[in-house]
């Protein structure tokens, strides 16, 4: 080993000192590899922070739809651009808007947003069969059987044959549904508003005629 060699140590700032010996040698090859692997796992650090903030960059509503455009005009050259701007966007907000209904009202109260849905129709009609009970709550009919018997087994539902027809059932709501349902009705109707205030009174009214006037028209099937 070398008796004298002249070391730089580096501390940030450039060359600070000149160190001789072999105990200096050795202090100063430790100073310069730890320092290599700090910056090193900067580096890592902010390649990875990088990545992460990419990553979180999500795509926009807008930039998604110009992009959906753009893919079906690919496809499909001869598309309705007008009528698919409806739908994609139709679509996209009924389900934010069921989604966090969802999650901000219902679940945190123990009971879906479908579960909700049927127990306000049955609040509404005062008692119906399942099948017309399911098209008024847009439930699924293979779905209704399962979600009557949760209903009925936490109380909020009972199930009767009709007086007039013994092959059909009755679906009433009991005292605890009809209390459960009159809460939640109020949170959600809260929570809708909270949706409606993004528009005037007067362009929720407007849109409202119009998705009223959507729904009762029936395209022929294909």
């Amino acid at each position: 080993m070398l008796q004298r060699t002249h070391w730089a140590r580096y501390d940030g700032g450039g060359v600070n000192n000149i160190v001789n010996g072999s105990k200096d040698e050795e202090r100063c090859v430790a100073e310069v590899r730890t320092l290599g692997a700090t910056q090193e796992h900067e580096s890592l650090k902010e390649t990875m922070t990088e990545l992460t903030t990419q990553q979180n960059e999500k795509l926009s509503g807008i930039a998604f739809e110009k992009l959906a455009n753009d893919s079906t005009r690919e496809m499909f050259p001869e598309y309705d651009a007008a009528a698919m701007a409806l739908c994609f966007n139709l679509i996209r907000l009924a389900n934010r808007i069921t989604t966090d209904l969802e999650v901000s009202v219902h679940r945190p109260e123990g009971l879906s947003f479908s579960a909700f849905r049927l127990l306000f129709a049955i609040r509404a009609v005062g008692a119906g069969y399942p099948n017309e009970l399911a098209r008024l709550s847009s439930v699924s009919t293979a779905s209704m059987s399962s979600l009557l018997n949760t209903l009925e087994k936490y109380g909020l539902v009972t199930r009767e044959a009709d007086t007039s027809d013994k092959r059909k059932t009755l679906v009433r709501l009991t005292p605890l549904g009809e209390a459960r349902v009159t809460e939640l009705a109020r949170k959600n109707s809260l929570r809708e508003s909270d949706w409606a205030d993004g528009l005037t009174r007067t362009e929720a009214t407007i849109l409202t005629e119009l998705l009223r006037k959507l729904l009762q028209h029936h395209p022929p099937r294909s």
